[in-house]
């Protein structure tokens, strides 16, 4: 999505990634030769750090300053992302 650092680890971006593409745990556990309790274990991962990522951007006092200074690109890019969850 963007060259900003996640707070996902790079397994969990994967993880994410096939989720969006709507591949099934079970799948992706058998793709990425692992169990699906770790695959499950990462989605649960991905679910709280997104929680505590719109937590954070409630209680941020510089989340209407970021939306105005980003880029509009990037902007649209993350509009479009949430528009599509």
């Amino acid at each position: 999505m963007s060259d900003e650092p996640s707070i996902l680890s790079h397994e969990e971006r994967a993880v994410a990634a096939a989720l969006a593409a709507g591949t099934d745990p079970v799948t992706i556990a058998d793709e990425r030769d692992s169990s699906i309790e770790e695959i499950e274990a990462s989605v649960e991962r991905i679910r709280e750090k997104t929680e505590r990522a719109f937590a954070t951007l409630a209680e941020s006092p510089f989340t209407g300053d970021l939306t105005t200074d980003l880029d509009p690109d990037r902007r649209d890019t993350l509009r479009t992302a949430l528009d599509d969850s």
